[in-house]
């Protein structure tokens, strides 16, 4: 007996490893079918999501008994944040600036995004979030958010950021195999813009979407179960696009402020204190119509406007002076990006072009020396300031020279113009208190009721002979704002009150909108009415979700 031991103890030693090794079988099979049970686990992996695949999780459900997966993805958004103050950063939310995504700033998602290689399995919006990142750096790089000296009616701008949501999977519709990310159907037109992207197709009733430019694509899947389905590709500049891609930073760059974004979707917002209404809405011509109508309720300014559209389809003389006249400056303080998204299809007007401001500097001289030097010190103030910005800088009176500075004018003529606009603002504002029966935005409906008629009555003087002096420029033009000065009596008499005060302050409200243009540019061809890459106005601040994939 004694000699059989060993063998024995060494048949049970086997037989309790063999044992073993079933048990951990057995447990790794029971095991790996409950980790089977955390469907999309697999399909949250650092290789589909980056660093976002570090907040996937599984939790436990007794009920259920199996494991349920958790994963992290962006709501890609603007994020309002005050124009001097630090970027918006916390436990849930963070915009795309340029120290978000170091290595040692929080939160976990974003450390390392700028390291992920390309790969076919990963989601489009990860690079859809470098790009953005990489156009922060080069919007803060270029002073597009301004400086803290000064003062603006637009104390907040607009960046682009995330909000972290944590999803289940169990929630996941069947056709889709990876995590998307979603945002809204207002921001990713804006976002495409601020890429340097033009909207080709903008239908996202019918689910069609796409948006191409600087290199970047967006297309869009109608995906049954959830929507539209954006995909985004950054293909690359042509070699054309090349040389001009080292001063994308002057080519590409539109103001970053919301009420700037407003303009794409054929939106004029409003300057607060002066204007009863927050915004217009001028991107079509019914839109046209139905603004005028507010300011003009006889609609006789209207029916002129299509007359008018008869002749010359695409124009709205005189309307468009709404624009510098009611806008709030949307220049920011210590920038020189003056970029706007073009509004509506004739946005330019007599206050923009050189015929408008020479004839209004003539016709004002003349005006003070009819008064013989007997006018208020606000009026002398407007001769002044013009004389000093007409010396000292071409790009005032001359247009085409102002044109060609799109976003590199000099930043002293820059601030010095809009500081003559911030004390135009402050003049309306207290001469309103005063006032009681003058209002701002009567001055603006009554002058726009008349400037409608400029083109008509300019053409009828030039056919009758009647014409004034025209400085050797345009004849229409020049004779247009000739009209204007015409007009002035009529306004006065619309106004009622002291006829003086009304010619004072149309002066100041005329000044005030040259000012108002030279602190900014339309950029041309893109968002024209007529253009499928404009951006209907019922989908500005529309939630409508947009997936990208």
């Amino acid at each position: 007996m004694s000699g059989n031991g060993p063998s024995e103890d060494s048949l049970s030693v086997a037989a309790l490893a063999v044992a073993l090794v079933a048990l951990i079988v057995a447990l790794g099979q029971i095991l790996g079918q409950y980790f089977a049970t955390a469907e999309g686990y697999r399909r949250c992996q650092p290789s589909v999501m980056g660093p976002w695949a570090r907040k996937t999780r599984m939790q436990w459900r007794w009920s259920q008994f199996r494991f349920e997966t958790f994963f992290t993805i962006p709501e890609i958004v603007f994020l309002s944040v005050p124009r001097h103050g630090s970027s918006a950063r916390n436990g849930s939310a963070c915009t795309l600036d340029t120290n978000t995504m170091s290595h040692d700033s929080p939160p976990l998602p974003m450390n390392g995004l700028l390291d992920m290689p390309e790969s076919n399995e990963m989601v489009c919006w990860i690079p859809f979030l470098q790009s953005l990142h990489k156009t922060e750096v080069a919007l803060s790089a270029a002073k597009c958010y301004g400086t803290a000296n000064g003062t603006s009616s637009t104390e907040k701008v607009a960046r682009p950021g995330v909000i972290f949501r944590e999803r289940s999977w169990d929630f996941m519709p069947p056709d889709i195999v990876r995590p998307f990310a979603v945002t809204n159907i207002s921001d990713i037109g804006v976002m495409a813009r601020r890429l340097g992207m033009t909207w080709t197709d903008f239908r996202p009733e019918d689910g069609i979407m796409r948006a191409e430019g600087n290199g970047h694509v967006l297309s869009s899947t109608l995906v049954r179960s959830i929507g539209i389905l954006l995909q985004y590709m950054y293909v690359g500049l042509s070699d054309s696009d090349i040389t001009l891609s080292r001063y994308s930073t002057i080519w590409n760059h539109h103001i970053p402020t919301r009420e700037a974004d407003m303009l794409g979707f054929g939106i004029l917002p409003c300057h607060t204190g002066l204007i009863p209404f927050p915004a217009f809405k001028i991107g079509t011509i019914d839109d046209v119509c139905t603004t005028m109508n507010i300011l003009d309720p006889s609609r006789k300014a209207s029916q002129t406007i299509k007359n008018v559209r008869s002749f010359e389809p695409t124009c709205t003389f005189g309307f468009s002076d709404l624009i510098p006249l009611a806008a709030p400056m949307m220049r920011l303080r210590g920038t020189t990006v003056i970029r706007l998204p073009i509004p509506t299809e004739y946005c330019v007007g007599l206050t923009c072009h050189k015929e408008g401001f020479v004839v209004f500097y003539n016709r004002l001289k003349e005006y003070i020396a009819s008064k013989h030097g007997m006018v208020t010190d606000e009026i002398r103030w407007v001769l002044e300031k013009y004389e000093s910005l007409k010396a000292r800088h071409i790009e005032w009176e001359n247009e085409v020279e102002a044109d060609s500075q799109t976003s590199d004018r000099k930043l002293e003529f820059l601030e010095t113009v809009h500081s003559y606009w911030d004390f135009t603002s402050e003049y309306f504002l207290k001469l309103q208190l005063r006032e009681k029966g003058l209002r701002y935005f009567d001055l603006v409906a009554s002058h726009t009721s008349h400037a409608v008629n400029y083109w008509k009555d300019a053409w009828d003087n030039i056919r009758a002979h009647k014409t004034r002096d025209h400085y050797g420029l345009r004849d229409w033009i020049a004779e247009g704002a000739h009209k204007y000065f015409d007009y002035l009596p009529l306004i006065a008499n619309d106004m009622g009150g002291d006829k003086s005060l009304v010619e004072e302050a149309w002066i100041m409200m005329m000044f005030r909108a040259f000012c108002w243009w030279r602190c900014h540019y339309m950029v041309e061809g893109e968002n024209m009415v007529q253009d499928p890459s404009r951006i209907p106005s019922r989908y500005w601040e529309s939630k409508l979700p947009v997936y990208i994939g």
